[in-house]
């Protein structure tokens, strides 16, 4: 359970506050807690909602919660909640463990539930038999991905939503079967509306003899929901955008360019103000925010944009404080999110890419002790009376603890090595223990593959020039040192 919130809520729920109204305390926590759990579950939210309503000594408090934990999913926007709404209605309410404001209220929140019940995400879609302009029965949904879509000709919110609805059905990118219910009585005005609408196939109930308006809980229009191939209902409360991006995922048919330039761009700007100071809890702490603003409210595709540009961000930068977080970063939101990069395009930019920064900076973490290795190199270190200043040979690395001793990995045609070279001679003059082993790995990949090849595998060398900085017992304590 997310109970970070619970030793403060506990405090608040233990008194009886009768005197005080509407909480405003208590309420503040909850919104907390509200955004903390945002994108969870729907039976982790469940539980936390029970949870908390049963920790409520004084029942006037209970009631207060568990109004305001109803209150807060009966609005919320986020497709899925309306289920945890149902949940507290069911178990708190209608039960009569906690009474509701007014005998009217009690009124709404069952016929909020009865309206809701059978059209929950995830359940099997009702059947209806609803009737063709030519009075025959049509049997819904159908085969394959099914929209249907209740409206009315007299509402100015349904006008809108069928122009944006038409545009996606003329442009066909979808094989589905798109069900146009209208929820009136006005044969005339229905079949103005149907010449406007050619695409989809029109239906109606003006009886209501297939219960349409109780089993999909159509108590305003418009009404849009996405039926799978099995008969679950995979999107309720939809509009088309929020169509278009459900099917994408569910087709896999959507596709993202991620480490644009102006991408890029944004997160250097966000990440600027920290100068020096950044730590690996403010890259994790911005993570944790887009998290809340994608999926959490609800949009997978902003979600897989974000943080696939993230990614690449993360990947692009060479200081420390990114490639340590890039570790927890992809072992929360990347390896351990597999039902959202679930395409082959996400395994093959995404989920790839994640492994990959993984296993490089698990090569020679920081705290681990140098490796036992002999490599050629240059030493570097300040001269004196009994030895030079430079000396060309093989060197064990261990060798080079020092106060401090550096590992500088570079290629002869990288403009940046050059100036890392040059830094390394003012360092040296300035520090006289101090030990610098230069590796130049054109020079080795070209007489020595093998010892390169085990320097490949053994640190991260996807870009040059690396760092690697020892102390006087041999430790690696940074790595990607900027000197």
């Amino acid at each position: 359970m997310k109970k970070w919130l619970l030793t403060a809520l506990g405090s608040l729920l233990a008194l009886g506050l009768s005197a005080q109204e509407p909480y405003p305390a208590l309420g503040a926590k909850l919104d907390e807690y509200f955004t903390a759990l945002a994108g969870e579950a729907a039976s982790v939210q469940m539980e936390e909602c029970d949870f908390l309503i049963a920790s409520c000594e004084d029942e006037k408090v209970r009631q207060y919660v568990a109004l305001k934990i109803y209150d807060h999913y009966l609005r919320s926007k986020i497709m899925g909640d309306d289920a945890v709404a149902m949940h507290v209605a069911d178990k708190w309410f209608l039960s009569g463990a906690v009474p509701m404001q007014s005998d009217a209220d009690l009124v709404n929140a069952q016929l909020y539930a009865e309206f809701n019940r059978s059209s929950l995400l995830g359940a099997q879609a009702p059947v209806l038999t609803l009737f063709a302009p030519d009075s025959s029965g049509v049997k819904v949904p159908g085969e394959g991905y099914s929209v249907l879509y209740f409206y009315d000709t007299g509402c100015s919110t349904c006008k809108a939503e069928s122009a944006r609805l038409q545009a996606f059905a003329k442009e066909g990118k979808y094989p589905v079967n798109l069900y146009a219910v209208y929820t009136g009585a006005d044969e005339a005005s229905w079949e103005s509306y149907r010449a406007g609408f050619p695409e989809a196939c029109h239906l109606w109930d003006p009886s209501v003899s297939s219960d349409w308006q109780r089993l999909y809980g159509v108590l305003q229009t418009p009404k849009l929901f996405l039926v799978g191939p099995d008969g679950s209902i995979l999107g309720r409360g939809l509009d088309t955008p929020a169509l278009e991006i459900l099917l994408n995922r569910e087709m896999g048919t959507q596709h993202f360019v991620y480490g644009e330039d102006s991408q890029m761009e944004s997160f250097r700007q966000l990440f600027a103000p920290y100068n020096d100071t950044l730590k690996v809890q403010d890259v994790l702490n911005v993570a944790d925010y887009m998290a809340v603003r994608t999926s959490g409210e609800g949009s997978e595709a902003a979600f897989k944009q974000l943080f696939g540009d993230f990614l690449y961000y993360l990947s692009s930068q060479k200081r420390e404080v990114y490639r340590d977080a890039a570790i927890p970063f992809v072992q929360k939101y990347i390896a351990g999110m597999p039902e959202i990069w679930n395409t082959p395009d996400d395994k093959a930019q995404v989920v790839s890419l994640g492994e990959m920064l993984s296993e490089l900076a698990a090569r020679t973490p920081v705290g681990s002790p140098i490796p036992d290795l002999k490599v050629r190199g240059e030493l570097r270190q300040r001269p004196c009376l009994f030895r030079p200043g430079a000396k060309q040979g093989v060197f064990a690395l261990r060798s080079l603890k020092g106060k401090p001793g550096y590992v500088v990995f570079y290629t002869g045609g990288c403009s940046a090595c050059q100036e890392l070279l040059g830094k390394v001679d003012s360092l040296i003059k300035e520090n006289r223990k101090m030990k610098v082993l230069l590796v130049d790995m054109d020079a080795l990949m070209n007489d020595h593959y093998d010892e390169a090849r085990t320097l490949l595998d053994t640190f991260d060398l996807s870009g040059l020039p690396f760092v690697v900085e020892l102390d006087k017992k041999g430790t690696v304590v940074h790595k990607y040192v900027d000197l």
